[in-house]
């Protein structure tokens, strides 16, 4: 789940990834960041009374999530939506498809991503294009879904890139195609995208639409695994266990089937159960450490191609 820090980061046009407090802006943001929302909504009113629309946001997103106050926060975000301030249109935008301090309305959001998504506004035109594939606040539509991704991603928003990627991964409202696959997780992945890490590593694993590489495979896993991604974990255990691209580790297997397991992978909580009652890896047989692993409550593997957001399967 992304920190608040990073939320503000995402949906502040202005604001600093450091806050040095030269500016009234940043004052208010490293009164928050120091755990003080009331002294950063006592330097964001001035601002905002000027009709800084920025400021009105900025209001909004400290009501919210530093005071828990989102039907007050809904009240700022429209006021600096109604002077068409991208990031202020693209959060009311949220909280009418959540139902956060407002009545949820997908119809209502659409609108307000839309008003975004127009003003060139990425992560927007992300969210539009998922409200078009999913058919929320409209029909579905697979060809509204791609341009607005599309949009999204040449604006190199990577998230856009990394569902671009899935999309022609798995020829969902769009032709199957690896190569372009390949080429929008690549992009994403540049960019630190733990799930577009995973698809460049697959890709590359099997060599599909671009030539296979063990090694980088392995090296693209290890950044997802490094980020949580369970299964980028699992698939390091099986090359570390396999010598796939990479000399056999058994310690170095046993601990990804360990941390991948301990996340809820299911595959990997039944390879270590074999394990420990058969023995393997350097792992002496185990009744019990066997019979742990086997009754641990069942939990939901990963599917095998998990989406970053809810994949939108457009007719």
């Amino acid at each position: 789940m992304k920190t608040v820090r990073t939320l503000f980061a995402l949906l502040l046009s202005g604001a600093c990834a450091v806050v040095h407090a030269e500016t009234p802006m940043e004052a208010a943001l490293a009164a928050y960041y120091r755990g003080d929302p009331a002294e950063a909504l006592n330097r964001l009113h001035p601002l905002a009374d000027n009709g800084n629309a920025e400021a009105e946001h900025t209001i909004g997103m400290v009501l919210e999530f530093g005071m828990q106050q989102p039907a007050q926060a809904a009240g700022w975000y429209a006021k600096a939506a109604a002077r068409a301030y991208a990031p202020a249109q693209n959060t009311l935008g949220a909280l009418y498809h959540d139902g956060r301090g407002v009545e949820q309305n997908f119809v209502e959001a659409m609108r307000w991503y839309r008003a975004a998504a127009e003003s060139n506004y990425a992560p927007a035109q992300y969210n539009l294009a998922l409200m078009h594939g999913q058919g929320k606040g409209a029909a579905r539509s697979s060809d509204e879904m791609i341009v607005w991704l599309k949009r999204a991603a040449d604006g190199n928003y990577d998230r856009a890139q990394a569902q671009l990627g899935r999309l022609y991964l798995e020829g969902l409202g769009i032709e199957r195609n690896f190569a372009e696959a390949a080429r929008w997780f690549r992009l994403a992945a540049d960019q630190g995208h733990p799930w577009a890490q995973y698809y460049l590593g697959f890709l590359l694993q099997k060599g599909e639409g671009l030539q296979r590489d063990l090694a980088a495979a392995a090296a693209m896993f290890q950044k997802a695994a490094e980020q949580g991604n369970l299964l980028a974990m699992h698939n390091l255990a099986v090359i570390y266990e396999m010598g796939l691209g990479s000399a056999a580790d058994y310690p170095k297997a046993l601990g990804y089937y360990k941390s991948a397991a301990d996340g809820g992978h299911v595959e990997s909580r039944e390879r270590l159960a074999r394990l420990y009652r058969d023995g393997g890896l350097g792992v002496a047989p185990d009744a019990i450490q066997a019979l742990a692993w086997e009754s641990k409550a069942p939990a939901p593997s990963p599917p095998s191609s998990p989406a970053i957001e809810p994949v939108p399967q457009a007719k």
